[in-house]
């Protein structure tokens, strides 16, 4: 029916007609003039069509009109992102007395009235069901300055007083009212924190575990045995880990020594937390839902429950852990010449930080009490690590080196005291190259072997996007070289070296970053144009992210399980899931 719809729509000469009208001219029985109107409010869900208030049909796009998202509100208008039928993306100002009411994330009906700018013809669905509001003067008001609507209470039995913070559940739009409940008191304008809990709420991102996931994970606890017949013991190993003062999740260890061929011998074991989450239990559903914990100035929200994250599958000093090993053996060139991957089980023979590993390198007074053998073991880590930075920057790992800052947060008030800037010392650098040579390796094993797998992966910039850059780079007296469709990484590379430590480094590093792709999370191999790599996944971080996790359940069921029955559609969904998560995340972080 809708096929032969769109033959009659699109014909020169059809201008418009009603139903009636589009039934007579195609034929459509009595019978079947139910199925015409299914079939035409269908194309019009879809944008296809548009049916005008006197009943008249039109191709949408001879009218201008298109279905789009309200992404951003500001004072004198809205911004609606439209998706034409040829796929293509574009944005259009909406002036605030054409929105018809609409509001952020509302799914609306628009008609382009000039170039980019338009009119909301009507709402489709709102997107928006939850409110933080705060009670002032006996009426509830938005903390969005812009929400267009009245609020009206329906469960006025609960008693508020001037500065509370709720969070209300939106249950009708009545034109320019809403009728909500009072679904939670928040607290006080004045309270600690108060501001981030509200911007937590408003992300949409679960921050609170339900009393029934909590028994559920004390149970698995209690139940689940340490398992440690088919693991190979690496207790006696001297194996730490090295972090950040204030982390506690601590899913990494790390050892290394000189093996009988005279080659560095590095081990990386990750927490076996896929021993503990297995596929759709409870606990894996709400991980797929969070996708990956969120560090904020004042507290994480992890992603998993902390009697596991900070507890059974935290990597804590003098404590059994079960883990997944990936034992890689290198050269003097930085090569991984041989690897094993396995599952073992360690005890952390140390806690370390990475400003105590920083004053050891440095040769300044430091806390931890390192024994002889631990401080050898720190050089020769070190020694390793600057190996590994000459092969990367060979392979065309791009050293942007951007400055973020650090938020240092009371404990009590939860006011920020200053702002740092966080610093990369070496320790926190052969951490980094300890783990991408892990995922490195991780990934390939599989790639290989061509199975089922999660990347992460990093596009190759678009020359237009190179185009930009040189033209930016252009401006600050930087040189950019690109020759017809030819370009090399090593020509970011030279520009990133010229500018090291001068007053324009900053600046070229955030051009040359604007410049990239976004990472994301895919089934599909491409590589990572920022870190060089050929094939890249997600290994080392399976208590914080998602994405890792499933790296360690397809791990255990290739190798240790030796089953191959993977639900490719499944996988898909977690990698595109994953990916939001992360959009998610660090939209919250910045804001």
């Amino acid at each position: 029916m809708e096929e032969k719809l769109l033959q009659l729509l699109n014909q020169k000469e059809y201008t418009k007609m009603t139903p009636s009208e589009i039934a007579k001219a195609l034929q459509i029985k009595d019978d079947d003039f139910k199925l015409l109107m299914k079939s035409l409010n269908a194309l019009e869900d879809k944008g296809i069509i548009y049916i005008t208030k006197n009943g008249y049909i039109h191709l949408a796009k001879n009218l201008k009109i298109y279905i789009g998202e309200i992404i951003q509100i500001r004072k004198y208008y809205a911004i609606c992102k439209v998706s034409s039928m040829d796929e293509k993306t574009f944005e259009v100002e909406i002036p605030i007395e054409e929105l018809q009411f609409a509001y952020k994330n509302d799914i609306v009906r628009i008609q382009l009235t000039h170039q980019n700018k338009g009119k909301v013809l009507e709402i489709i669905r709102h997107n928006r069901w939850e409110l933080i509001c705060e009670y002032k003067n006996r009426q509830w008001i938005c903390d969005d300055k812009f929400f267009p609507y009245e609020i009206k209470i329906i469960n006025r039995n609960i008693k508020v007083v001037d500065g509370q913070i709720a969070l209300l559940t939106i249950k009708k739009y009545d034109h320019f009212i809403i009728h909500c409940e009072i679904k939670k008191i928040l607290g006080h304008r004045n309270d600690p924190g108060i501001d981030i809990l509200s911007e937590v709420i408003k992300s949409g991102v679960p921050y609170e575990f339900s009393d029934k996931l909590l028994d559920y994970c004390q149970k698995i606890i209690q139940n689940k045995p340490l398992d440690l017949d088919r693991r190979v013991d690496l207790t006696n190993q001297l194996i730490v880990t090295i972090d950040g003062l204030d982390a506690k999740d601590l899913d990494d260890a790390i050892s290394l020594k000189i093996n009988d061929h005279g080659n560095y011998e590095l081990g990386v074991h990750i927490a076996d937390v896929s021993y503990y989450v297995s596929a759709k239990n409870l606990i894996d559903q709400e991980a797929y839902r969070r996708g990956t914990s969120i560090y904020l100035a004042d507290r994480v929200i992890p992603m998993l429950p902390h009697l596991l994250s900070n507890g059974i599958c935290s990597l804590n000093e003098n404590e059994i852990r079960l883990t997944i090993s990936c034992v890689m053996e290198i050269d003097a060139e930085g090569n991984v010449i041989h690897y094993d991957i396995f599952p073992s089980y360690i005890c952390s023979k140390g806690r370390l930080n990475y400003q105590d590993v920083n004053a050891l390198f440095a040769h300044q007074p430091y806390q931890y009490p390192y024994s002889s053998e631990m401080k050898e073991m720190l050089f020769l880590m070190r020694n390793l690590s600057s190996i590994l930075t000459k092969k990367m920057l060979q392979n065309g790992y791009l050293d942007l080196d951007i400055k973020e800052a650090k938020l240092i947060v009371n404990e009590n008030t939860h006011q920020v005291e200053r702002i740092e800037q966080r610093i990369q010392g070496e320790a926190e650098k052969l951490i980094e190259n300890f783990m991408i040579l892990a995922n490195e390796t991780v990934a390939s094993h599989i790639y290989y072997q061509q199975l089922p797998f999660i990347y992460r992966v990093h596009p190759a910039p678009t020359l237009e996007k190179l185009m930009g850059l040189s033209a930016s780079l252009k401006e600050i007296n930087v040189q950019l070289p690109i020759k017809g469709k030819k370009f090399h990484v090593k020509e970011l590379q030279k520009i990133l070296e010229s500018v090291r430590k001068t007053d324009k480094e900053d600046i070229v590093s955030n051009l040359i970053l604007r410049s990239l792709n976004k990472a994301i999370y895919s089934v599909e191999n491409v590589g990572h144009f920022g870190l060089g790599s050929s094939v890249y996944t997600h290994f080392t971080s399976p208590i914080r992210r998602y994405p890792d996790l499933l790296v360690h359940r397809y791990l255990r069921q290739y190798e240790f399980c030796h089953q191959y029955d993977v639900d490719l559609d499944f996988l898909v969904m977690a990698a595109e899931n994953s990916s939001v998560c992360e959009r998610r995340a660090i939209a919250l972080e910045r804001e």
